[in-house]
C-alpha cells in the first residue's frame, strides 16, 4: 500500500473513506431511508430486537474504552464515583415514587446524548482537516447539529404522551412552533452546507455527512410520526451502529501493529457481550429491585460518553 493510500485510511478517515460513510456518518442519512423502508416492510418487532442488542453491546463498547485506555485508574470521579452516585440516585427517585422525572432524565438525555454524538464524531473529522476554518464555520456548524435536535425533541416530547408505556414530562408545543423550529433546524443545516461547499477544500466530507444525517435522523419525527415506534427505533439503530464503529475504530488504530483483527475483534466483543449478559440476566430474572439498575446503568452510559472522549481523557489515556 502506498503512503498516499496508508494515509487514505488511517490518517483523516476513522477506518476508511466507504467503511466511515455508511457506517459512522450512515451514508448522509441513506441508511436512515433503508431502516424506514424496512419498518414499513417487516414491522417494528424485529427492529425493536435489534434495537435491544445493538443498545447492550453499544453500552458495553463504553466500558471497553474505559478497560482499554485505563480511564478507571485515571478518571476515578468520573468513571466510577459519580456512576455510583447515579445509579443510588436512580434507585432514590424510582423507590420514592418519582418514576416519572427518571423517564423524564432519560428521554431529554437520550436525546442529547445522540446528538452529542454526532457533534464528537464531526468534530474528530474537522480536527483530521486542521480544525474550523473561522469563527462562523464553528457556529454554523454546531447550529446545523443542534437545531435539528432541539426540532426533534421539541416535536416528539409535544406529541408523544408516553415513551415506551412510561409516563414523563412533555413540552407540549403549539404545532405553530414546532414547525418554526423545524424550519429553523432546515434552514440552519442549508446555510451551513452551502458555505461549507463553498470552501471544500478546507471541510471534511465526513464532518458534512455527520451533519446531514443528524438532520434526518431527528427530522425522521417529523416524517414517521414523533408519537410512533418507528421514529425511536430509527434514531436509536443508527446511534448504536455509530458508536460501535466509532469505538471499534478507535480501539483498532494503536492496536495496528502486528495484532490480528480476528484477535483485536475478539478482545472488543467481551464488554459488548457482557453488557447484553447483564441485560438479559437483570431482564428474565423478573426481579424488580433491578428495574432501576438497568435504568441507572443507561443514565450513567450517557454520563460516561460524555466524559471518556474528551480532549482530557484522550490526553489521560496518552493519544
Amino acid at each position: 500500500m502506498s503512503d498516499a493510500a496508508t494515509r487514505e485510511s488511517t490518517g483523516i478517515w476513522l477506518w476508511s473513506k466507504a467503511g466511515d460513510f455508511w457506517l459512522a456518518c450512515a451514508g448522509g442519512g441513506l441508511l436512515l431511508v433503508v431502516f424506514a423502508l424496512v419498518l414499513h416492510s417487516i414491522g417494528e418487532r424485529e427492529m425493536s430486537a435489534a434495537d435491544i442488542i445493538l443498545g447492550e453491546l453499544h453500552l458495553g463498547a463504553t466500558y471497553d474504552a474505559i478497560v482499554r485506555r485505563r480511564l478507571w485508574q485515571r478518571m476515578q470521579l468520573e468513571v466510577i464515583l459519580v456512576p455510583i452516585a447515579i445509579l443510588a440516585a436512580t434507585y432514590a427517585l424510582m423507590y420514592g415514587g418519582y418514576q416519572v422525572w427518571v423517564t423524564t432524565l432519560a428521554i431529554y438525555l437520550a436525546a442529547w446524548h445522540r446528538g452529542r454524538q454526532n457533534l464528537g464524531i464531526a468534530l474528530y473529522y474537522q480536527s483530521r482537516a486542521g480544525g474550523a476554518q473561522t469563527s462562523w464555520h464553528r457556529r454554523l456548524f454546531r447550529a446545523a447539529i443542534y437545531l435539528p435536535m432541539v426540532a426533534g425533541v421539541a416535536y416528539f416530547t409535544s406529541n408523544a404522551s408516553s415513551y415506551e408505556g412510561d409516563e414523563y414530562i412533555g413540552l407540549w408545543l403549539d404545532d405553530e412552533i414546532l414547525w418554526f423550529l423545524g424550519g429553523l433546524a432546515v434552514a440552519s443545516v442549508a446555510v451551513y452546507l452551502a458555505a461549507t461547499l463553498r470552501a471544500r477544500a478546507g471541510v471534511h466530507p465526513g464532518e458534512r455527512w455527520l451533519v446531514l444525517a443528524n438532520a434526518l435522523a431527528f427530522g425522521s419525527a417529523y416524517v414517521l410520526g414523533a408519537w410512533s415506534v418507528g421514529f425511536i427505533l430509527v434514531l436509536a439503530l443508527h446511534h448504536e451502529i455509530q458508536y460501535l464503529y466509532f469505538a471499534y475504530a478507535v480501539a483498532r488504530k494503536p492496536a495496528g501493529t502486528g495484532r490480528s483483527e480476528f484477535r483485536l475483534l475478539a478482545s472488543f466483543a467481551v464488554w459488548p457481550l457482557i453488557g447484553l449478559a447483564t441485560w438479559a440476566i437483570c431482564r428474565f430474572s423478573e426481579l424488580e429491585v433491578l428495574a432501576p439498575f438497568l435504568v441507572g446503568g443507561l443514565l450513567c452510559h450517557y454520563w460516561l460518553d460524555g466524559r471518556i472522549w474528551t480532549a482530557r481523557a484522550r490526553r489521560l489515556a496518552g493519544g
